[in-house]
């Protein structure tokens, strides 16, 4: 019997959060830590594999919807399917990471007088922090004050984190239907096919779990963006540039996107006068929405001194954090340690000096018609050159490029990326130490790429998807 794409979608998303409930970090205090099968190793390998098998059949379905939006023959609304998808892990604990605890526990901080920006969530004691990574504990919040304020609202009403964490699943959610709601106008503005950046971008598993079943605050921002970015096309630049400042003030990145804004401000490049002039009256009106949030939510701008903090995270799909981890592992093989922390160093730094440079370039050289594009391509190089990247990172980049016209080439580099960082979400930083579980996660999820892997290569991807379909 064939099993349509939705439905597939949807018995996935089910054993994602069957799994999610045995492998999820919770408070060891709270019911859903005597979930079955929790504390032994066997039970914990089922439900790892249960996670990548329910992965694994999302993204199939999303491939196979994909093959009839890339031929034109689509006519249904994607974004049922993404609603479908994803309602099975609104109440789970976190996946793939403890990132929604620690926002959890800041908005306790808030909550209780502490500045989120001076000490950490160690302070506490009880079920707040109990699923909190130790590595956070004695860190400054790193986010913006949005996401904090509203955390200190939240833990006002309750202190059960649990609750706290299905408060900022929420944001997550309204990120998605801010980007659900932009994506498909802002493809029309650039002559994409909404429908292709629908599927490629709201439908997508990648967003779907890193988004909303790890809880991401990133979604928000993202979610700010594409929504300022539409703003702006429609010829309200101040907007745009207000809510450019409010996606910032969730994380820093977001403010990018005011790039964007002042190529829509002065349409030709070449006028460089004139295009450093909108810049500046974007970022001035972006960092002065920035710094009103922080005032009138009385949290502050301390976090601005906290950013280095992701950057403790030393993680390898950082270009820049991949080279200074090479060459300083070389050198402290030859016993030089001094040498080798410098180098680690001066790679990052030289990274986001390069990061910097090429935001500049496509801020200055932009036209209208490649605004989205420069956006994308900044956000992108702030993930790789950057002193850190998660796997969810990648998720900033994607709505704008999406819509940026992307050709052949750029469109099977997104479509493998989202496969690969949705099946391989499972190895990220809560398998940390845990070499049974990681060599055995490892070999599932290379089963799994290795049968998708034909599914992706039977996708025929036109040269440039344009045309003037509706999203559903």
């Amino acid at each position: 019997m064939k099993v349509s794409p939705l439905l597939r979608g949807f018995a996935g998303s089910c054993l994602v959060a069957v799994g999610g409930l045995i492998t999820s970090v919770v408070p060891a205090s709270s019911r859903l830590a005597e979930f079955p099968f929790r504390d032994s190793l066997g039970g914990r390998m089922t439900g790892l594999a249960i996670v990548v098998a329910g992965l694994g059949l999302m993204v199939w379905a999303w491939l196979t919807i994909g093959r009839e939006v890339l031929a034109s023959r689509w006519r249904d609304d994607l974004r049922r399917y993404a609603v479908t998808w994803f309602v099975p892990l609104l109440l789970i604990p976190p996946l793939f990471s403890r990132d929604a605890w620690s926002y959890a526990a800041q908005g306790a901080l808030v909550a209780r007088g502490h500045d989120p920006y001076q000490v950490g969530p160690g302070v506490m004691t009880g079920p707040i922090v109990e699923a909190v990574d130790p590595m956070w504990w004695w860190t400054p919040a790193p986010y913006g004050p949005v996401p904090l304020a509203f955390g200190g609202i939240a833990a006002d009403i309750t202190m059960n984190p649990y609750l706290l964490m299905l408060a900022h699943r929420a944001l997550a959610v309204l990120g998605s239907f801010l980007i659900a709601y932009s994506v498909p106008r802002l493809a029309r503005a650039c002559r994409v096919d909404p429908v292709f950046a629908t599927w490629l971008v709201v439908a997508n598993p990648m967003l779907i779990t890193h988004g909303i079943g790890a809880a991401h605050n990133d979604v928000l921002m993202l979610g700010l963006g594409c929504y300022a970015l539409t703003v702006a096309l429609d010829g309200k630049w101040g907007t745009a540039a207000v809510l450019a400042g409010a996606a910032a003030a969730v994380k820093l990145p977001g403010g990018l996107v005011v790039i964007g804004i002042a190529a829509v401000m002065s349409p030709l490049p070449r006028r460089i006068r004139t295009r450093l002039a909108s810049l500046a009256i974007a970022g001035a009106v972006s960092v002065l929405t920035l710094v009103t949030i922080g005032e009138l939510t009385r949290v502050g701008s301390g976090w601005l001194g906290a950013l280095d903090v992701p950057g403790l995270v030393k993680s390898p799909l950082s270009i820049a954090n991949l080279i200074g981890l090479g060459t300083s592992g070389v050198l402290d093989w030859f016993g030089a340690k001094t040498a080798a922390q410098q180098a680690l160093d001066l790679a990052r730094v030289l990274g986001i000096l390069g990061a910097l440079g090429l935001i500049a370039v496509l801020g200055l050289r932009s036209t209208i018609h490649q605004a989205a594009r420069a956006i994308g391509f900044a956000l992108l190089a702030v993930v790789l050159l950057g002193p850190t990247a998660h796997d969810w990172y990648f998720l900033w980049c994607l709505p704008f490029l999406a819509v940026a016209r992307p050709g052949r080439r750029m469109t099977t580099a997104l479509v493998g990326a989202s496969v690969i960082l949705t099946v391989a979400a499972p190895l990220n930083s809560s398998l940390r130490g845990a070499v049974v579980p990681i060599i055995v996660t490892t070999s599932l999820v290379l089963l799994v790429l290795g049968a998708l892997a034909g599914r992706i290569r039977t996708l025929h991807v036109p040269t440039l998807v344009t045309t003037a379909r509706t999203a559903g």
